[in-house]
């Protein structure tokens, strides 16, 4: 537990709506908020995965509970059940003087670069500003084939955003079981022989425990532990944590540090070159640092905001970098040095031609 700085939390519909009734387990809701204060109080930084628009909203439209939706169906129930979903968060969260903005994600905003980069800003700064954003995906507007296609698997593509070091997935049962019914504890390796062992969805959640193993393989590539555990409690992401709680811990043998690392210096997309001083490369290296305009001694290539560049010094590449700007604004900065982004650019944003976390130097 010492060691996670940022923990990701999936949250299922079963566990937040009453599937006779339709309406919120506000009992659920009160206990997690608390729960999640006790660690927002120790310094950690924390995301909610939310599902459950869906299900809380379909009972304001015209269908029969039992009714299989339409994808139309869906999404307006979506339309009906998010807010009233943020508003249960935010007024949970007012009793711990913590706020609960909201964020809808849609497939593209993964698979686009310089959109995960707006969101991945976006999410630091909620971060920093010490709130506890919720994120969905935007059921109101995405289709069938624009989908990330559950919440399980979202979270697990958050918890890469946010490069956390823990997952947790909260949902009825107590874990992934084995064939005698046992609660798997630990898994090391998500093979076939673990796969094989999950089961169906239940109740008004969309996703099953072939999701949720799902989720744990994204996040295990990221460097991310999951757990996968059961939300009928009064500190479920305490009992997370404790290790004679019975649950499922599905386990990574890399950092999330090191596996945004791997991931860019072996990118194959190249876009451009920055050249750097030695300067810069002495002080990168040592400090751990981002490259900044003052660094940078030429620039080629064509290149837009979240592209992969390669960087060179004495005219030998020592890395690779996700830049932060477009090949003319980087131009621009270095050949400028103003003091501030905006007096070149005309808006304000970071200074850092690619940020420390984006950078892989060889």
């Amino acid at each position: 537990m010492n060691q996670i700085k940022t923990l990701v939390v999936k949250i299922g519909s079963s566990l937040l709506v009453d599937e006779n009734s339709g309406k919120l387990r506000m009992d659920f809701l009160y206990h997690l908020m608390n729960d999640i204060a006790f660690y927002k109080e120790r310094g950690l930084n924390i995301v909610i995965v939310s599902s459950g628009s869906v299900a809380l909203g379909r009972r304001f439209g015209q269908v029969d509970h039992t009714q299989i939706l339409t994808l139309s169906q869906k999404q307006a129930a979506a339309a009906y059940g998010q807010p009233v979903l943020m508003a249960a968060y935010q007024n949970f969260a007012d009793e711990h003087q913590l706020r609960t903005p909201q964020i809808l994600i849609t497939l593209h905003d993964f698979e686009d670069r310089k959109r995960f980069l707006n969101a991945e800003d976006t999410l630091e700064e909620l971060l920093r500003q010490g709130s506890i954003p919720i994120v969905n995906e935007n059921d109101t507007v995405a289709t069938e084939h624009l989908r990330v296609g559950d919440n399980d698997r979202l979270s697990a593509k958050v918890a890469q955003l946010v490069e956390a070091d823990a997952l947790i997935i909260l949902t009825n049962v107590e874990g992934l079981l084995d064939e005698n019914k046992q609660v798997v504890r630990h898994v090391e390796e998500l093979n076939d022989d673990i796969l094989n062992l999950a089961g169906d969805a239940s109740g008004v959640g969309t996703g099953g425990m072939v999701t949720k193993l799902q989720a744990a393989k994204i996040a295990s590539a990221s460097g991310c532990v999951t757990h996968i555990i059961s939300g009928h409690s009064q500190t479920p992401i305490q009992d997370a944590f404790n290790s004679s709680h019975i649950h499922t811990t599905i386990s990574s043998d890399i950092t999330p540090e090191s596996a945004r690392k791997l991931w860019i210096s072996t990118s194959l997309d190249i876009q451009g070159e920055i050249y750097i001083t030695p300067q810069a490369l002495q002080r990168i290296v040592a400090n751990e640092d981002s490259l900044y305009p003052n660094d940078i001694v030429k620039v080629s290539g064509d290149f837009s905001r979240g592209d992969t560049v390669s960087i060179l010094c004495d005219e030998k590449e020592c890395g690779l970098g996700i830049c932060s700007f477009y090949m003319y604004e980087v131009t621009a900065l270095m050949e400028t040095q103003a003091p501030d982004v905006f007096t070149v650019l005309g808006y304000n944003t970071h200074s850092d031609i690619i940020q420390k976390n984006d950078l892989a130097l060889f």
